[in-house]
């Protein structure tokens, strides 16, 4: 992980394919790494030693008195609590759930056999690496395990064991995501002893021995009582994701100390799962922790608290008194119940005002007023703090109110906080996956006598042993496994017996209930027998734990179905002779059809005459009645037509008439002209 400012490489092929040349090139790879990973790693130091209380502070205040709310490490340890609590579970089911992939299924429960055996029988192991993977995972930020191959040779045992890392034993290359990163480096740290037994005599001599110590990296201070007694070398093995080899070298020793082909056969060649993260963002691979988001809160608080740590320790009876007036201290120091003090001098005394003249107390009020105060500050403090990291009343179980009952608690403590259910899966899904490369070690380096023998085979269902041949041939094949048995993230889960025994119950009822509804069908039509069993076989296959009754089903399935077919090919002589009465019965049905169809014909030959003579009447008929029609109508035209002409000569003499009655009256008028006087007195003519 080389970065723009330090980075010298340009080219692999500038490096010597030798042993010392490989180390050159991969010195300088994990120098740059460890470079960029100083700052998280001297964060972590301080973040684990704020987790378990240290003395040093961030707070301005340095006092002898200085007294800290270590809220993060209860918050820490309330969050383990609901992350993790017991051995987990490992559920292995088909792909899908199909009902007819019975290979699938007897695979899928000869890995979760396997899986779980393994769990049961190194319970510690598996706790302490989770534990210590989900504990780095919320103090510095980054979690880390890995699975490898174990074979003795002598024996012919096979182991895949889970490895734990701490968080300063990783280095990886630049990248901005897991599947970026082009190699991956952990570090051991062995004996000289340890040394020459794996790489021999020569590279124990040439290797680096130093203390070990809780800080080995360069530029960091030692903490002296961290310290071990032994010399021991620091050795890293390098994944190199590029050239699909693995890589071992140690500081110190100017050649790589071995160099081997990927031997794991793991899918994405990593042997470990994406690290558990905090806060992973896509500029670069690199953890955040959740402590650093919110450590100004967690400083306010410790100095808000040691303000009041010091304030406390004023709040006591303290004052100054007339050191002439004597009796002023002897009646603290000498007073008793019903008991009086004489003056000396009375009127003296009385003149200086008494007792409240002669002594004066720290002013008291103030004080408790400035402490109420910070305490106040500090209340809202914290809840500001619960409200960043999540972690508020609810999530720790407590009740509102007295009204609350417990399962009100329960319930807001699982839907309350989307962040909790966030780390819930990112736990679960990266135990999940360290699960599954423990499982594609197993397919494809486990004998398959081993598998046979470690998943205790000879105990399964006489319907499933006859698959076990084939379901181990699955397994064996990891890439087609994967394609048929699944390992989901979810189903990494802490064993509840209340839950499978419910599950279960519910399983049974299911059954019950379909049995209910088909044994009516099933009794009127026994051939639906089989048919009925794949519907329960179907709706079965989806239900958590299924897979172990599963072959009974798939028996009771083969049974009805050869019942059938021998019921089927089995002669019936009650049916026999019903279907031969239904033969003669047909041959007399035919018989009958015959003389109808005769009878039939004959009438039709009958109808087919009688329908002729009517249609040759019918036609005379019409023909007769069309030439009347004709006749009648060529008379009522004629008679039409001579009555518009009588109508148009009417018409024309009419108006003859008028037209020479209309003219002789306008001669007539003429001649009235003619005759009339003219205006000068004289005749017209």
């Amino acid at each position: 992980m080389v970065d723009a400012v330090s980075g010298s490489i340009e080219s692999r092929k500038d490096f010597k394919k030798t042993p010392s040349g490989q180390y050159k090139y991969w010195k300088q790879e994990l120098d740059a790494s460890e470079k960029n990973l100083r700052s998280f790693r001297n964060e972590g130091t301080k973040i684990v030693s704020k987790f378990k209380g240290g003395k040093h502070t961030n707070s301005p205040i340095a006092s002898k008195n200085n007294f800290k709310l270590n809220l993060f490490h209860t918050n820490v340890i309330t969050l383990q609590s609901m992350l993790y609590g017991n051995l987990p579970k490992i559920d292995v089911s088909r792909r899908n759930a199909d009902p007819n992939d019975d290979v699938g299924r007897v695979a899928a429960e000869i890995m979760e056999r396997l899986l779980n055996n393994d769990v049961q029988d190194n319970s510690e192991t598996y706790n302490s690496v989770l534990k210590a993977v989900l504990q780095d995972r919320l103090l510095p930020g980054l979690g880390v395990a890995r699975c490898r191959y174990d074979y003795d040779s002598a024996s012919g045992r096979e182991d895949a064991p889970l490895e734990y890392f701490h968080w300063r034993d990783i280095c990886w290359g630049w990248g901005r995501t897991f599947s970026d990163l082009p190699w991956i480096g952990f570090r051991s740290y062995l004996d000289k002893d340890q040394v020459a037994a794996r790489f021999g005599d020569e590279v124990a001599e040439k290797v680096e021995l130093q203390k070990q110590s809780t800080t080995p990296d360069k530029g960091e201070k030692s903490v002296e009582e961290d310290d071990g007694p032994w010399q021991k070398a620091q050795i890293w093995e390098i994944w190199d994701k590029v050239e699909k080899k693995v890589v071992w070298v140690s500081p110190g020793c100017d050649k790589v100390l071995e160099s081997k082909e990927d031997f794991l056969k793991a899918k994405g060649f990593f042997p470990c799962p994406p690290f558990l993260l905090a806060n992973q963002t896509t500029t670069l691979y690199s953890p955040t922790s959740d402590y650093s988001l919110a450590q100004d809160l967690y400083n306010e608080i410790d100095t808000i608290q040691t303000r009041i740590s010091i304030i406390t320790e004023a709040v006591k009876v303290v004052g100054v008194y007339n050191q002439a007036a004597g009796e002023i201290k002897r009646m603290f120091n000498e007073g008793t119940d019903n008991d009086l003090i004489p003056v000396d001098n009375w009127a003296l005394f009385a003149e200086s005002g008494g007792i409240q003249g002669q002594i004066d107390w720290v002013p008291m009020k103030d004080i408790s007023e400035t402490l109420a105060r910070l305490r106040e500050l500090r209340d809202e403090t914290i809840g500001l703090l619960q409200q960043v990291t999540g972690m508020s009343d609810i999530m720790r179980g407590q009740l509102d109110n007295q009204y609350e009952g417990v399962g009100q608690s329960q319930d807001k403590t699982k839907f309350g906080s989307v962040r909790i259910q966030s780390l819930q899966e990112e736990f679960a899904t990266f135990a999940s996956n360290l699960m599954q490369i423990k499982a594609d070690i197993i397919g494809s380096h486990y004998e398959p006598e081993n598998i046979a023998r470690l998943a205790s085979v000879d105990t399964f269902m006489d319907a499933d042993k006859q698959l076990i041949p084939q379901a181990i041939q699955l397994i064996k094949t990891p890439a087609l496994a994967r394609l048929h048995i699944l390992i989901r993230p979810e189903s990494v889960a802490m064993l509840d017996y209340a839950q499978l025994r419910g599950e279960r119950t519910e399983y049974l009822t299911a059954i019950s209930t379909f049995l209910q509804a088909s044994a009516p069908i099933v009794e009127i039509e026994p051939s639906t027998a089989p048919f009925m069993l794949q519907l329960l076989q179907w709706g079965l296959a989806g239900y958590k734990g299924s897979s172990e009754i599963e072959g009974v089903v798939d028996r009771a399935i083969e049974t009805s179905l050869e019942a059938a077919k021998n019921q089927k090919d089995k002669p019936d002589p009650e049916k026999q002779a019903q279907e031969a009465a239904a033969q003669l019965e047909m041959m007399k049905h035919q018989n009958n059809m015959k003389e109808i169809q005769a009878k039939s014909q004959a009438n039709l030959v009958e109808l087919q005459a009688d329908t002729k003579s009517d249609v040759m009447k019918i036609m005379a008929d019409l023909k007769a009645d069309l030439k009347v029609i004709a006749a009648k109508l060529n008379a009522d035209l004629q008679t039409e037509a001579i009555g518009s002409q009588i109508n148009v000569e009417q018409n024309a003499a009419g108006v003859d008439a008028e037209m020479q009655k209309d003219l002789f009256a306008h001669e007539l008028k003429l001649d009235e002209m003619a005759k009339a006087p003219k205006p000068n007195g004289g005749s017209s003519e």
